[in-house]
């Protein structure tokens, strides 16, 4: 995902669109925070739906974790763990009693 200032945007506009027009994702700031997001118009955003792929993005941007990701989708976790599966998107138990008693299992 890619970073555009508002200042940028606002001086020459095709700084996003350059991105968007390449499949990337781009985020809009000010003073270096996020305050907005755009994504490529495909037939995967479509399908897929806006609020899944904002979700699946920030998970993979590491900004929000697997179970930030799930509550967002509104899906148990263990859900949004075969969902990143068949999107062949690595993805990591983020809380810590999961990973302690999973490690349990294997000693």
């Amino acid at each position: 995902m890619q970073t555009v200032a508002i200042r940028d945007l606002k001086n020459n506009p095709s700084s996003m669109t350059k991105y968007l027009d390449e499949g990337d994702s781009v985020f809009v700031t000010r003073h270096g925070k996020p305050i907005g997001i755009t994504l490529p118009l495909n037939d995967d955003i479509f399908s897929m739906g806006v609020k899944k792929t904002v979700a699946i993005e920030l998970y993979k941007m590491e900004i929000i974790s697997l179970g930030k990701m799930a509550e967002m989708l509104e899906i148990p976790k263990q859900e949004a763990m075969s969902l990143l599966n068949s999107l062949n998107i690595t993805w990591i138990e983020d809380d810590v009693e999961s990973i302690k008693t999973e490690a349990n299992k294997w000693l």
